[in-house]
């Protein structure tokens, strides 16, 4: 069990991280995580940002009830996340085995804990520590630069953390960057930093723990696009200036199943947010294009998970809309979000029609099953149903 009150996060993180786990393999494990960061952003960032943010690991309490929070629990979970991320899964394994035959039937802390990652794996995780003891969403820009007679491509982070209740001044964390670089076919390319021998995959983490650092790439042919904190390794703000096209690109290619979302989400909120200033301005409504062809793109690829198709063919909601906008004008967002899901009724009828059809004639055939393929058929099978009724089409 806890040592005491301020170690809750160390069960109840753990936890809803292993519900989390368990969750992803027994269903669609992007859409999981989707489903788990929509929350985060949500909810747990709004909390980070508030008079009632305050450390994974509070210093102090006035009344025991006020450590049941999204903090504890949902930004608890994404430490002990994290925590795998940069030792990997059988790294992590073996340091929860080492924790769990070290304190058996002990009162432990998270210092405990992360004494076991770090003597089974031979690392020190000082550093990553302050993620239990500072408050706070970091954020973390990102720039790069492509040297084409060197062939190398450069990565400049920086990362920076609002002042909240409990500090001003915050130090460097260690942030876990989940990274890819596409060519211009969208395949993964081979990651070698400077200075090593040979490349090391295509996915890789880096560690971020400066307040700027920079990483470079050698070899790269041409430059590449990033596909930048893949599986939101990290619960961080992230800011990279993509365009509409480099946008597009990676919701059509991008090998991570969560990065394709993310990608289609941000497209999707920049095409809305125009549609919204169009018809405040009392102008004909235009939709972009490139949302359609990209859309177009994943209602034709039949590889992808049914369950992560459904999720990328959902726009932001109005409610999410309002919450980023300066003054929210609730009859424009409406309007704008209604006429972009008839324009994608209306242009993408043929692809929508087929995905429905093909799902409903399984449905049709088969005895209900409470399992993960059926989940993702039924879902796609519907979020199609929901656009066919937009196109007033019999």
């Amino acid at each position: 069990t806890c040592r005491d009150w301020f170690q809750l996060s160390l069960k109840e993180g753990f936890t809803v991280f292993r519900d989390a786990e368990f969750s992803a393999d027994m269903n669609s494990r992007t859409v999981k995580r989707i489903e788990d960061v929509a929350y985060l952003r949500t909810h747990q960032f709004a909390e980070d940002a508030g008079p009632m943010a305050h450390p994974v690991r509070p210093d102090s309490f006035i009344e025991i009830s006020n450590f049941y929070t999204l903090t504890v629990y949902e930004k608890g979970s994404e430490v002990v996340r994290m925590v795998r991320t940069l030792l990997g899964a059988e790294g992590f394994r073996q340091g929860s085995d080492l924790y769990f035959e070290r304190h058996d039937g002990q009162a432990v802390t998270t210092d405990d804990f992360i004494k076991a990652m770090e003597d089974a794996n031979g690392v020190d995780l000082t550093q990553f520590k302050r993620w239990y003891s500072q408050a706070g969403t970091p954020r973390l820009e990102v720039s790069d630069a492509y040297d084409e007679a060197a062939r190398t491509y450069s990565l400049t982070f920086r990362q920076s953390c609002p002042p909240t209740p409990d500090k001003a001044e915050k130090l460097p964390f260690v942030i876990p960057v989940e990274l890819g670089l596409l060519d211009a076919q969208g395949n993964d390319l081979p990651l070698q930093l400077a200075g090593e021998s040979s490349a090391v995959g295509s996915t890789r983490v880096l560690s971020v723990t400066e307040a700027e650092q920079t990483f470079v790439f050698q070899g790269i042919e041409a430059r590449p696009l990033p596909s930048l904190l893949r599986g939101f390794s990290a619960p961080v703000k992230l800011s990279f200036p993509y365009d509409r096209d480099q946008l597009m690109f990676l919701m059509q290619h991008d090998s991570d199943g969560f990065n394709r979302w993310e990608a289609g989400q941000q497209l999707a909120v920049q095409v809305l947010q125009e549609l919204i200033g169009q018809h405040q301005l009392g102008q004909a409504l235009q939709l972009d294009p490139r949302l359609l062809k990209a859309l177009d793109t994943v209602l034709g690829d039949t590889s992808l998970d049914a369950a992560m198709v459904a999720e990328m063919l959902s726009l932001p909601g109005e409610g999410y809309l309002t919450e980023i906008s300066q003054v929210a004008d609730v009859d424009a967002i409406h309007a704008a979000r209604e006429f972009a899901r008839r324009q994608i009724a209306e242009h993408l009828f043929e692809p929508l029609w087929t995905r429905y059809q093909a799902n409903r004639a399984v449905s049709r055939n088969t005895a209900y099953v409470a399992s993960a393929e059926h989940f993702a058929r039924r879902s796609l099978q519907n979020i199609a149903l929901s656009y066919l009724m937009q196109s007033g089409k019999q």
